[in-house]
């Protein structure tokens, strides 16, 4: 359905009014000329009358000006767009206008596109407060009308905040809770790598497997106890139940566990708080499950964690060996993933040896700066576009909600792995820039009898250093390179018709039989039977 909107046009000079209302097609643009005046006097009538969405008005008419009236019906119709016309010298009336709300103005001498095309966003502006309004109100009516909504958000702010007995009370009366009024205790329930398994799913299948675990949660308690089960987030359910007399809150929690795994396809991993007497110390029982459930970090889930049985007492936070942080960065440094990712498992071991293992807060806290050291160290050897993306997963590590220890693991190595392979192509890059830049020189200067100590020197390297970074870059030897760089000059001055004395001397061979014998060795043929064979090739053409 086209919503028709209705405009007005307010001008003392009638061929403006003419022009604007009569002249362009505006139907088509889905607005109606609702009127038209030509003072403020009659506008403001106008307005009173057809209560138009776009008003188009001059700034300056006899009687009441365009501002004046503005003034005095904007009060009465706040969604309505005021747009005025003004000339050059109006500057400052053309200010005002905008001070009092004036959705936009025009400078006189116009066209009528000019016209449509600042109307035309008016009426956007207008459709979009129009929608804005129908989507408030009907979010009104289903809060209105959504009694268990109302009651899932009361508990949730039970959970986070706390509260007097009193205001518990009333708002429990005015909701029917359909619980006992003492006793309580808060089971969190969270579906077992849920990311992972949904990840590819549309989203009504993934709310299908939602609804199926809330389902089987909430008939599992029915059977032995009044509860409410509501959604904390994403994958995780709070379950407030009153405990059950004929069963323990473990076992309950137990029943609850195996009946997911027996009903769906899905682990859940249950944390149980302690019971608390009032409604209103709810929040207690609710951080003691949250506790409790972080100790899934080191099993990976399908399981039930008592805070009871957690022991979270206050121990020194985890470390690790400085000597090994030390040979880490060495290896990082050089660009050795196998050995820093083998250190970094090494640390893992170290961190969580412990017989009662550490809150996983702290153990996200020693390897959060883990990582922010493996980044430091990256900095020193990359530039800031190599680090673009080890940035990037390093805030993705800092901003784990839900993580787990091998997730945590495996995220810190990838973060090696990254790296070292960068600092690798440096260090290749590099090694290929020295050798071009012997090779270069070699070729200009094939004569001189260099050794390998003295190409080393050109590029400030050891010789023993420099002759196998150039046999792993080029695949032969120094000297096999540069005999492959004569002998294949030789050729050339051979076709060229020169003397094969001359081109021993030429490419520095004092001695021209060994010339000639290094020569057949790499091409297969004397000097002479090379020079012969290209002739009668040249001959044959």
């Amino acid at each position: 359905m086209t919503t028709e909107l209705r405009m007005c046009v307010i001008d003392d000079i009638k061929t403006v009014v003419q022009g604007i209302s009569s002249q362009i097609d505006w139907q088509s643009y889905g607005i109606r000329i609702a009127g038209t005046a030509g003072n403020g006097e009659k506008g403001i009538r106008l307005i009173r009358e057809t209560a138009p969405h776009i008003v188009l008005t001059d700034i300056r008419m006899p009687r009441v000006d365009g501002l004046e009236m503005t003034r005095q019906v904007m009060e009465s119709f706040p969604g309505t767009k005021f747009i005025f016309l003004s000339g050059y010298t109006d500057f400052e009336y053309a200010q005002m206008a905008v001070q009092l709300g004036a959705f936009d103005y025009i400078v006189k001498p116009f066209t009528p596109q000019k016209i449509i095309d600042v109307v035309l966003k008016a009426k956007q502006a207008v459709l979009e407060e129009m929608e804005e309004a129908v989507r408030y109100q009907e979010m009104e009516r289903k809060l209105r009308e959504s009694l268990p909504y109302l009651r899932q958000e009361y508990f949730q702010l039970l959970l986070q905040f706390r509260t007097t007995p009193e205001q518990a009370a009333r708002r429990w009366d005015f909701l029917h809770i359909g619980l006992e009024r003492e006793r309580f205790v808060v089971m969190l329930t969270e579906i077992d790598q849920f990311t992972e398994q949904t990840g590819s799913l549309p989203v009504q299948e993934v709310e299908l497997i939602r609804f199926t675990v809330q389902n089987i949660l909430e008939e599992s308690l029915g059977h032995y106890t009044k509860g409410f089960v509501f959604r904390d987030n994403t994958n995780r359910f709070v379950v407030i139940f009153n405990p059950p007399p004929a069963v323990t809150v473990e076992a309950l929690a137990e029943m609850c566990r195996e009946n997911v795994a027996k009903y769906s396809r899905y682990t859940v991993s249950v944390g149980l708080g302690e019971e608390v007497q009032a409604i209103h110390q709810i929040s207690f029982s609710y951080a003691q499950a949250l506790s409790a459930l972080s100790y899934s970090f080191y099993t990976g889930g399908n399981a039930v964690y008592d805070y009871r049985k957690m022991n979270p007492v206050h121990q020194s936070a985890p470390r690790y060996s400085p000597e090994k942080e030390k040979e880490l960065f060495y290896c990082l440094r050089s660009g050795n993933v196998d050995k820093a990712c083998a250190l970094v498992d090494e640390f893992f071991e170290e961190t969580t040896a412990a017989s009662v293992p550490p809150p996983p807060e702290a153990v996200k806290g020693v390897c959060d700066e883990l990582a922010f050291l493996i980044n430091r160290v990256f900095l020193e050897k990359l530039n800031s576009d190599e680090m673009v993306r080890i940035e990037r997963h390093l805030l993705h590590i800092k901003t784990l909600s839900s993580y787990k220890l091998r997730e945590l693991k495996e995220n810190i190595k990838e973060l090696c792995r990254m790296g070292c392979e960068l600092i690798q192509k440096r260090q290749a890059e590099d090694a290929n820039r020295l050798v071009d830049q012997v090779i270069d020189h070699i070729r200009k200067n094939l004569s001189a009898n260099m050794t390998v100590n003295d190409y080393a020197k050109l590029v400030y390297l050891s010789g023993s250093y420099f002759a196998n970074l150039f046999k792993k870059v080029t695949g032969v030897t120094v000297v096999q390179f540069v005999t492959a760089e004569r002998m294949e000059q030789a050729k050339i001055m051979l076709i060229e018709g020169k003397q094969v004395q001359e081109i021993a001397q030429a490419l520095g061979y004092e001695d021209r039989p060994h010339f000639s014998e290094l020569f057949k060795k790499h091409t297969g043929m004397t000097p002479s039977e090379f020079k012969q064979l290209y002739s009668a090739k040249g001959t044959g053409s």
